[in-house]
């Protein structure tokens, strides 16, 4: 298939020894009952069988399926075909799409999670294709029947895989969830796990998580620790925290548990900074701004990017510097102007200006050239690090846009504590512990992720704990990769 394509409908092709580990594991639970592959492709996992069936709606795979197995291909969308079929299997296996919930959209989405809301499982807006293939799968298991899945390692840590994770955890008397370090499919920037659940129709008491280096066809005697739900629960559904030892998870809850810890969101306001949807328009350098004429009382300095925050402070010696080296820093900022200068109204009917006011978030306000929820907060967070996100000091009052969280104190607390106690090692455990991993070794933290991250505000960790976090920082970082940034 076309990369193009295979984008497009999330299908990435499974490694063969990858199929084999997790269809012999499905077929030696169920003997000679039917099988389902709810996004069959090229029909890889259904390779040999009789009794099963196997759905995609890209016509090219499931011809190659049909003219590869001998299992039953339907070439239909997998929740079209389901709203409709009688159908029910003794397992399901397979490599389920992942399209983000930006492409993951109209009617197939629609009916996905519809669907899922019917199984009564409602997810988020912002999932991605995967979940409700999960749910979807699940729903036509026989009693006692069993699946095993590849999922993208955001069951791990995202939002939207919560109510995925508290269905199988309700719905199987044993879910096994393989993290696996090393990347299955090495030419993706996505992670990816293995999912298997077995018992369909019983509730266990406790869930089984594995750690993999490195997944090795030759070798799947995997050490599982038992995790009773209950534990998993505390933990809000994110899988993350298992990765690391339970030493270091029990030290952490308990320092969670001291009266001089907190969290960020305790004493402050964390959000992204405003959307220009245009900014190249809209960020000038100081020579254009001079040379349109624009007054400068219509311009605010901004950061507008995280690769503005490797200081400790944004003042005002390094914004001169900024200025002297001519960067496009300056914001055209029109709030309360009812009154525009001619240079700037020449400036939005100029051709730069006819083309930005048809971008998305232009022509959906009013008016187009004003940028909203523009503000100066205290401090900023970067986005995305190698290392431990940055809290970086506003000195000079200036603003940010979206690619920096804006931090703003509460309760009238000390700034200067609050970014001291930021560089501890229990606060580079719990951005590592409450952010999440991304391709190339990058951590990201967002939002809600940054309000739960914890400071030992008033508080000195012992020797013991000081290494607990750091050994939890090494381990992480090394199953995000983090050599590699």
């Amino acid at each position: 298939m076309p990369r193009r394509d295979s984008k497009q409908l999330g299908a990435y092709y499974t490694p063969p020894e990858v199929v084999r580990c997790l269809v012999s594991w499905v077929s030696a639970g169920i003997g000679d009952g039917s099988i389902l592959d709810p996004s069959c492709g090229d029909g890889r996992f259904l390779e040999g069988m009789e009794n099963a069936v196997g759905v995609d709606i890209d016509p090219a795979a499931a011809k190659a399926a049909a003219q590869g197995t001998r299992a039953t291909i339907v070439r239909e969308d997998f929740f079209s075909w389901v709203r409709r079929s009688n159908r029910r299997f003794a397992g399901a296996v397979g490599n389920p799409p992942f399209i983000r919930y930006h492409r993951f959209n109209g009617d197939g989405r629609r009916r996905a999670l519809q669907y899922c809301v019917a199984q009564g499982v409602r997810l988020s807006g912002l999932c991605s294709s995967w979940a409700p293939f999960i749910v979807g799968a699940t729903s036509l298991l026989h009693k006692g029947g069993r699946i095993a899945f590849v999922v993208p390692a955001e069951i791990g840590h995202a939002v939207y895989a919560k109510p995925v994770l508290r269905h199988l955890l309700s719905s199987f008397e044993r879910v096994e969830i393989i993290a696996v370090r090393e990347k299955l499919f090495p030419e993706l920037s996505e992670d990816c796990w293995l999912l298997r659940a077995s018992g369909f129709g019983r509730r266990g008491e406790v869930a089984y998580f594995a750690k993999l280096d490195s997944f090795d066809p030759r070798d799947d005697r995997w050490v599982f620790e038992p995790v009773p739900i209950a534990e998993i629960e505390r933990w809000h559904y994110r899988l993350r925290p298992f990765l690391v030892d339970r030493a270091v998870r029990d030290a952490y809850g308990a320092l969670a548990d001291q009266p001089g810890t907190i969290r960020l969101g305790d004493v402050g306001n964390i959000g992204i900074g405003y959307v220009t949807g245009a900014n190249d328009f809209f960020h000038l350098r100081p020579s254009t701004a001079a040379q349109l004429g624009i007054p400068d009382d219509l311009l605010r300095v901004s950061v507008r990017s995280n690769r503005d925050l490797a200081v400790d402070d944004v003042d005002e010696e390094l914004v001169a510097s900024w200025l002297r080296d001519d960067r496009p820093v300056l914001l055209l900022d029109l709030r309360g102007v009812d009154d525009l200068p001619r240079a700037v109204t020449d400036y939005l009917e100029s051709p730069g200006g006819r083309v930005a006011r048809r971008a998305y978030k232009c022509r959906t306000r009013r008016p187009w050239f004003v940028v909203p929820q523009v503000r100066v907060p205290d401090a900023f967070l970067s986005i995305m690090a190698g290392g431990t996100p940055r809290l970086v000091r506003n000195s000079a009052g200036v603003s940010c846009t979206n690619s920096v969280h804006a931090v703003s104190l509460t309760n009238g607390l000390d700034l200067g504590r609050v970014t001291t106690r930021w560089n501890g090692p229990l606060t580079a455990f719990s951005c590592e512990l409450e952010g999440h991993a991304l391709g190339g070794g990058l951590l990201k933290i967002e939002p809600a992720e940054a309000r739960r991250v914890m400071l030992a505000l008033d508080v000195d960790l012992s020797d013991e704990e000081a290494d607990l976090m750091a050994n939890g920082v090494r381990e992480l970082r090394r199953w995000r990769n983090a050599d590699a940034t």
